[in-house]
């Protein structure tokens, strides 16, 4: 009997080593760009305070391009200088194709930018410039990171001096829908 109690050892470590252990730079506050979308839904109350990742399930949403998008709420342990809000998490046939992080705009978005080329190095491509239609003397950062298997956008303002954005993308989801440079 010994060989198959060698064998059973075998196939135990075999098997161990086939758990997925997640890609920290596919992730953004536990939830990875690539994987199945197993987020249950909140309990009453439970959005904007949570202790576990949760999905608002009134506010989700089919968009134009063929994804569901979740509203996602994660738990703040700490404080994250330039996170606002929850993730929107785009999902196609159960995988997440997209994650956005909203951010505070240009009043956090050097501190984005740090943790983001921190994360990922020096930005692929970047550019700065003014906001359309508002009187802000700070210019806004957009970057870029292309990876292999995904890519990496920032905005430090969108559609206003408060709101920026971080996206993580597939290539599935870069070809659905356009990203910016």
């Amino acid at each position: 009997m010994p060989p198959v109690k060698t064998f059973s050892q075998l196939l135990i470590l075999l098997l161990a080593g086939n758990v997925h252990a997640a890609d920290p730079a596919k992730t953004f506050f536990d939830v990875e760009l690539g994987s199945r979308f197993a987020i249950p839904a909140c309990a009453a109350n439970e959005h904007s305070v949570t202790q576990r990742l949760c999905h608002n399930a009134a506010q989700t949403t089919k968009t134009a391009w063929g994804t569901t998008d979740y509203a996602v709420f994660f738990p703040r342990p700490k404080v994250v200088p330039y996170a606002r809000g929850e993730l929107n998490v785009e999902v196609i046939n159960g995988v997440i194709e997209a994650i956005h992080v909203n951010t505070w705009g240009l009043q956090t978005q050097q501190p984005a930018m740090d943790m983001l080329q921190g994360r990922y190095g020096p930005p692929t491509r970047s550019r700065t410039e003014k906001l359309a239609n508002v009187r802000s003397r700070i210019p806004v950062l957009h970057a870029a990171w292309d990876r292999s298997d995904f890519a990496v956008r920032y905005t430090g303002a969108t559609t206003g001096i408060d709101w920026g954005r971080i996206t993580l993308a597939t290539p599935r989801h870069q070809k659905l829908k356009a990203l910016p440079d």
